[in-house]
């Protein structure tokens, strides 16, 4: 007996629509199937006192004695001495509390009889970046205050 049965393009176009038919019913469960929350994926609020990553940019116009950057609670962020004029980078973490943060910088910026600045620009990781200044001469210090939209 010979099976021209299997040779018809009628018994091929049978035989695809019987696979896909097949497939449709795990796509339809795959597609169909509202996602559920996976538990590790749910974000945790962050703790108090959690750091943030962060890039601070410090802009002297004239030398200064001696810079100092302090957070609200007193620990120092930065202490230099003999610091010449331009930019410089360093790294460093952020206790950003609220969408805000609160620094205190201490400058000694010599004998100039002139007025100079401090530029301090915070660049926390997710986060735009932010500038604050210090105008002045001599010894000064001032509360620089950061606020960012909520994330």
């Amino acid at each position: 007996m010979d099976c021209k049965i299997f040779h018809s393009p009628l018994a091929g176009t049978a035989g695809v629509l019987a696979t896909l038919g097949l497939l449709a019913i795990p796509l339809h469960h795959l597609t169909s199937n509202r996602p559920r929350p996976a538990a590790a994926l749910i974000a945790q609020p962050l703790a108090a006192d959690a750091l943030t990553p962060a890039i601070l940019r410090l802009k002297l116009l004239t030398p200064a004695r001696s810079l100092r950057l302090t957070t609200e609670d007193g620990a120092i962020l930065l202490d230099l001495t003999d610091v010449a004029a331009g930019e410089s980078e360093c790294d460093s973490a952020l206790p950003i509390h609220h969408d805000a943060l609160e620094l205190l910088l201490h400058a000694d910026l010599g004998d100039s009889p002139a007025d100079t600045a401090v530029f301090l620009t915070v660049m926390p990781d997710g986060r735009e970046a932010q500038t604050n200044y210090l105008l002045g001469r001599g010894s000064l210090i001032q509360p620089l205050r950061f606020n960012w939209p909520p994330l």
